[in-house]
């Protein structure tokens, strides 16, 4: 059938880091196939097989066909466990699915084009969601979800709402959650702030100098009537003086 990918798989009856670390010596990795209301089957894999199926066109969604000891299984890949010493796979989860049940899946959202605001008004793009949430037959899987931004200005965003599907698809995340934003350059709105803080700043130290200017004059008058004072009581000194 198109769109799904055959993959041969081992029965698998011992467990443990010991048969772990032998399949990994023969390129293989344990793995499990569950779900389905049917008992979890313990399987190894290729490591090659896992690679191919994450390069392939839908990647993790991809429909696999798992063939092991002649007995087939319709799965897809639902987990990988890495080395946390290195990028190596050491596990992997497959999930059964039903061909003709629908099944939940996000799905990548890649950005076509350039907007307007990013080109000519000098903006700043903000990609905040990065993948959809949808519910479909297995075959309608999609690969990936196109969002034009090329008409987007400043101040405008692009919601999961006005993105459209086909009939065969239901979305499942909130239609108010934004994909996609264009903001003003954080410098400008900095210098702004900055422009701002130094009126503010130059304001005060005027009203500082004014202030002791008035001060000054103040002080300055005080003197002034306190040596007129002085010459006053001189003369009535003198004054008396001149009586005797």
């Amino acid at each position: 059938m198109k769109g799904i990918m055959k993959v041969n798989a081992k029965s698998r009856e011992e467990v443990g880091k010991k048969i772990a670390r032998k399949l990994r010596k023969e390129g293989e990795i344990p793995a499990i196939i569950y779900g389905g209301g049917i008992k979890s089957i313990p399987i190894s894999i290729k490591v090659d097989d896992v690679m191919e199926i994450l390069k392939s066109e839908k990647g993790e969604n991809t429909i696999l066909r798992i063939t092991r000891d002649k007995k087939i299984v319709d799965a897809m890949l639902k987990e990988l466990q890495y080395d946390y010493l290195s990028d190596n796979i050491i596990h992997a989860d497959f999930i059964r699915i039903d061909m003709e049940k629908p099944i939940e899946v996000n799905i990548p959202i890649v950005i076509k084009g350039e907007s307007i605001a990013v080109k000519i008004e000098e903006g700043i793009f903000d990609f905040v969601t990065r993948e959809l949430k949808i519910r479909c037959l297995p075959n309608d899987i999609i690969k990936e979800i196109e969002v034009d931004v090329s008409n987007l200005h400043i101040g405008n965003s692009i919601k999961v709402g006005e993105i459209e599907f086909g009939e065969d698809i239901m979305l499942l995340s909130d239609p108010d959650t934004v994909i996609c934003s264009v903001s003003t350059k954080r410098v400008e709105i900095e210098e702004e702030v900055e422009e701002e803080v130094e009126e503010v700043e130059g304001e005060g130290v005027e009203k500082e100098e004014g202030k002791e200017k008035e001060e000054g004059v103040e002080k300055g008058e005080g003197k002034e009537k306190g040596e007129g004072e002085e010459v006053k009581k001189g003369e009535k000194k003198g004054e008396k003086k001149g009586k005797r």
